[in-house]
């Protein structure tokens, strides 16, 4: 099966307000669907807060949706013709134009007109039924919709979502205060007509990619924010002594923190003994939810089922930690390090009870949709144990070619692939490979020319023959892959690359093979570099709706690729 990573931020349609919503997904499925894609993959599309560059895996719940991807024009009560949105971007406003989201002018304009309509809604007599059905569906939710809702109007009173800085701390106290009070309550009933108006967009977007036969393929990330609904009603249920994350490996140099440390996502860890109590109820309620709107999903981290890395600070003080040692980082945590927890992988003992816990772990997970499509994001510092355990789970691991080198340092042909793998280059959080490719051959090409370069000092020369070395040998790997010869390899990106490294990893034996919709439609630009904050992290747009991407030479050529791999 063939898919696109289309995070629906990124999509576009006319009139869309500034960012992707559910109307443009459905223009997209459709595109999908003439053009022999199996599946668009999306990003969590759960809640997040109001930072100018929020992440998909920083959100407020497990289970509220997030209101800005909301197609104003299906809205009930909204007042039509809307008034255009000007996306001319003033002085003051983040940079990158019209083909960057602008959370905070997307934010103003969208609930300024979700307001209005909210009133309407709730006055006019022409939606009493709509009104009754709202009523329903309310009741149906139960205590996740009223707590999340709660949340959200103590975090507006509060001006934060960082609910520890609250003069409430009480969640009873919580409730109460909302409760209590006539314009809390109205704040809340409008936070709940949002939550419904999510539902019942997106039943029509699954409904409409069911019918198209494409799957719509969600995402859950391994944690929660710690600045959430859930964590803040639920506390219980969460470790906030320590903070998940990934250790260092080396491949995050924009990043000094995280090249030296790691990665500190800021997402406490689970009490598994503790919800084991109630047989994982909130994993239950949270994947249940996503398969209501998904058929299939990538479970984020999966490697954190086995045991997690975990650092005794959370994100915020990071900058603190950067340059100590990790003996004076452990004598400010009371002798605490970062590591895995529960337990490290150093002994057969340790590694087996990883094993089991992760098994046991997954297998509750997927009892709580059965049926669904599952995969599991299984890259960075991998235990020999996982993907074996993965596959018996039939849970679809990763495959980036370029990292499956054997043991005599060659590729891996896709045809070793076991068929239950994802095949892909690149995913959110690393550059396209067009972006990759042109730098190892800048580093090539370098380096050819510093044999000719007299002004080099030995050792400028060799680390620049190092680097060219190494760089080779990764466009080589690459041109084995795709059959190219190595003269054919070592050259900058072009059509005739991209052509021969997508038509061999479509070729492969791995049940999805995928790419993003950056290098489908030759666009260089990086969605998220891990470890940094704002700029244009979760921002760049497609300059173009999907009725206009149907007439480009990159959608014929992708369907080509479909067919001629029978996928």
């Amino acid at each position: 099966m063939t898919g696109v990573l289309m995070p629906l931020f990124s999509m576009r349609r006319v009139g869309d307000a500034g960012i992707g919503d559910l109307l443009a997904l459905e223009e997209w499925v459709q595109w999908a669907a003439a053009h022999h894609v199996g599946f668009l993959q999306l990003l969590p599309v759960n809640a997040v807060g109001e930072d100018d560059s929020p992440s998909p895996y920083s959100a407020i719940s497990s289970v509220a949706l997030e209101p800005m991807y909301l197609a104003l024009e299906r809205v009930p009560g909204m007042s039509l013709p809307l008034p255009p949105y000007d996306e001319t971007l003033p002085p003051t406003q983040l940079p990158g134009g019209p083909d960057y989201v602008d959370y905070a002018r997307v934010r103003a304009y969208k609930y300024y007109h979700l307001k209005q309509a909210f009133t309407r809604f709730e006055q006019e007599e022409s939606f009493a039924a709509m009104r009754a059905e709202f009523e329903h569906w309310v009741m149906e939710q139960g205590t996740w919709l009223n707590d999340y809702c709660i949340f959200r109007v103590l975090s507006i009173a509060f001006g934060t979502i960082a609910w520890w800085l609250w003069p409430v701390q009480d969640t009873d106290v919580a409730r109460f205060i909302v409760e209590s009070n006539a314009d809390s309550r109205r704040q809340k009933r409008y936070q709940q007509w949002l939550q419904w108006l999510c539902s019942r967009q997106w039943a029509a977007a699954r409904a409409m990619a069911d019918a198209c036969g494409v799957y719509l393929m969600g995402d859950v990330p391994i944690g929660i924010s710690v600045a959430s609904a859930d964590v803040f009603f639920e506390r219980y249920l969460f470790d906030m002594n320590w903070s998940g994350g990934a250790p260092a490996e080396g491949n995050f140099a924009e990043d000094p923190f995280t090249a030296k440390w790691g990665q500190n996502w800021g997402i406490p860890l689970y009490r598994w003994d503790v919800m084991e109590h109630d047989n994982f109820a909130w994993w239950s309620r949270r994947i249940r939810k996503l398969a209501e709107i998904f058929k299939m999903y990538r479970i984020d981290h999966v490697l954190g089922f086995y045991r997690i890395y975990a650092f005794p600070w959370m994100p915020d003080r990071n900058a603190e930690f950067l340059n100590l040692t990790a003996d004076e980082a452990a004598a400010r945590c009371e002798g605490r390090r970062p590591g895995f927890r529960p337990r490290p992988d150093w002994t057969a003992e340790d590694r087996r009870a990883n094993l089991m816990q992760g098994d046991y772990l997954l297998r509750k997970l997927l009892q709580a949709a059965p049926g669904q499509l599952v995969v599991g994001e299984d890259l960075g510092c991998v235990p020999d144990y996982v993907r074996p355990d993965l596959s018996r789970l039939r849970i679809a691991g990763f495959k980036i070619p370029h990292w499956e080198i054997d043991e005599h340092q060659r590729i891996c042909s896709g045809q070793s692939y076991n068929p239950c793998s994802f095949a892909t280059y690149a995913t959110h959080d690393f550059p396209p490979i067009c972006n990759d490719w042109d730098e190892w051959y800048s580093h090539v090409k370098a380096g050819q020319d510093a044999m000719c370069d007299v002004t080099l000092s030995s050792d400028a020369l060799r680390e620049k023959l190092r680097t060219a070395k190494d760089c080779a040998r990764v466009l080589g790997w690459l041109g084995d892959y795709a059959g190219l010869t190595e003269e054919n390899a070592l050259v900058p990106w072009g059509a005739a690359i991209k052509d021969a490294l997508f038509r061999a990893l479509f070729g492969s034996r791995s049940a999805y093979a995928a790419l993003m919709w950056t290098e489908l439609f030759d666009i260089p630009v990086r969605l998220n570099t891990p470890g940094t904050q704002g700029g244009g992290n979760w921002r760049p747009r497609m300059p173009f709706t999907a009725a206009q991407a149907a007439d480009m030479q990159q959608s014929a050529w992708l369907a080509e690729l479909s067919v001629a791999a029978g996928r």
